[in-house]
């Protein structure tokens, strides 16, 4: 491959991303309608409720291993976790593919998530508006309403303040740099 021929493949998929960036962003709402409650399994055959998470602040993904702005999106949602799970955070993914077992468990591995990853079933999806496109996530408050719904790729510099305020630090922030 030429110099220039990278130098192209470079510029145009910074032209995807800035797009995909625009377009999540055009593709969010505003909402206060309650989450429905779903019972999903993980990969071990355990259910987990979002019931079971009530009083915690959740990021529910909806994804695909094969969708490159879901893949991208996880290592956002891994920093995530590990920086407000200690303030009842979490992030809970849930995977649309159909042959999940198989592929899940190497995708997980190799991007290191460190919170749940279920499997998708039809009832959940029709639940959450007919997920049509990926990745899809909703930002979940800790009384389960829906606070946020995107479609499309999001970042950490995106829903990182919504996650604060949903925790209440954003509050604290501000009071502890009047302090200073």
């Amino acid at each position: 491959m030429t110099m220039q021929k990278m130098l192209n493949a470079i510029k145009h998929l910074a032209l995807a991303l800035a797009f995909v960036t625009t377009l999540t962003a055009c593709n969010s709402t505003a909402s206060s309608q309650q989450a429905p409650d779903f019972t999903l399994l993980n990969l071990n055959g355990d259910e987990v409720r979002l019931s079971d998470y009530r009083g915690k602040v959740v990021l529910l993904n909806f994804f695909a291993t094969y969708c490159p702005p879901c893949r991208m999106e996880m290592s956002d949602f891994v920093r995530l976790q590990n920086k407000y799970a200690k303030d009842g955070f979490t992030v809970i993914a849930i995977s649309v593919d159909e042959n999940a077992p198989s592929v899940l468990p190497p995708f997980i591995q190799r991007l290191k998530l460190n919170f749940p990853v279920l499997l998708a079933t039809s009832k959940v999806i029709a639940d959450y508006g007919n997920i049509y496109a990926l990745p899809q996530t909703f930002l979940i408050d800790k009384e389960q309403k829906v606070v946020k719904h995107y479609t499309g790729m999001i970042t950490e510099a995106i829903i990182e303040p919504l996650i604060k305020e949903a925790l209440g630090l954003q509050k604290q922030d501000s009071k502890e740099a009047v302090k200073r």
